[in-house]
Order: structure tokens, then sequence, then C-alpha cells
């Protein structure tokens, strides 16, 4: 175990730039994870199993493979839930004018970009978002890959991100 424990030890010492590169690459759109947690969390699992880490041919290979499952393993993940919203921090339209006209705009502003969707992006974006179907349910039912349907949601956020970018109300 100590054997095992030593050869890995001296490879993080050695490697550990390129395994925090090597993380720092494919958290890409994560929130939460820092490179070097993961790093830390793969190696202490790792001397945890020193006598497993001994019998491994290519060391290096092997931490490497260990980094990507513990990615793999966060990307699977669900999201955490967003918070939830106290209706009484939200501004009354009636007893606010303002915040009636900036939520009226918003609606007009956000209307007219998913307009500029394309009928199978608008689709996939809005099942998802606002009747809160899953990606399987919309694959199975609609015959498509999740993969397709995962594509069409991203560039719809792109876009939709991009027309709505200067929108920015103060519901203060």
């Amino acid at each position: 175990m100590q054997e095992g424990q030593n050869r890995l030890l001296e490879i993080f010492q050695r490697e550990k730039a390129r395994f925090l590169a090597f993380v720092r690459g494919r958290i890409r759109g994560l929130s939460g994870l820092d490179p070097e947690d993961v790093v830390a969390e793969v190696f202490g699992s790792l001397l945890d199993r020193g006598d497993l880490v001994a019998e491994a041919e290519n060391l290096a290979a092997y931490i490497y493979r260990s980094l990507g499952n513990r990615i793999l393993d966060a990307r699977r993940r669900p999201a955490p839930a967003p918070a939830a919203v106290d209706p009484d921090q939200l501004p009354d339209p009636v007893q606010d004018p303002h915040s009636a006209f900036q939520a009226a705009q918003l609606r007009e502003r956000l209307g007219r970009a998913l307009d500029a969707l394309s009928p199978r992006e608008r689709a996939v974006w809005l099942a998802t978002e606002l009747d809160g179907e899953s990606f399987r349910a919309l694959a199975d039912r609609w015959g498509e890959p999740i993969g397709t349907l995962l594509a069409r949601k991203s560039r719809a956020a792109a876009k939709l991100r991009h027309q709505l970018a200067g929108f920015n109300p103060s519901w203060s």
C-alpha cells in the first residue's frame, strides 16, 4: 500500500499542473466545481486505495481516467433546485406602475426573441423551460436523440441571451 501511495505522490508532484489544466478544460459550464478541488478529491480517494493504485500499470493514465470520471459524475448530478422566490419580495404591479411597465417590456421583448428562434429551437426551449419537460420524455415523444434536443436548446438559449442582453430591469 505504501508503494502505491509513494508512486501516486511522486506523479502528483510532477504532473500537478497538467492535471489541473486537464480538469480546467473539461469543467467549463459546470458551476460550483473548482479544478483544484476536483484534483484534490480524486487524489484523496486514490491515496485511500493505495493497494489498488499499486497494481495500475500506467498510473498517470489511471489518474487521468479518474479525473475524467469525477467530472462525468458532476455532469450527471442534477443541478441544484433554484431558490424559492418569496412572493412578498416581488413588486406588486398594481402598487408600482414602473414595475408593471418593466414587466410588460420584458414580456414583449421575450416574445420577440422567442419568435426569432427556429420552430424546433422554440419548441424545445418552451417544453423544457416553461412546461418542465425532461429531455428524455421529449426524445421519446418526438423520436429525436437527446443530444439533438440538447444542442437545439443550447442554441436557443444563446440566441435568447443575445436578444435580451441589454435588458436589465431594476425591480427595486
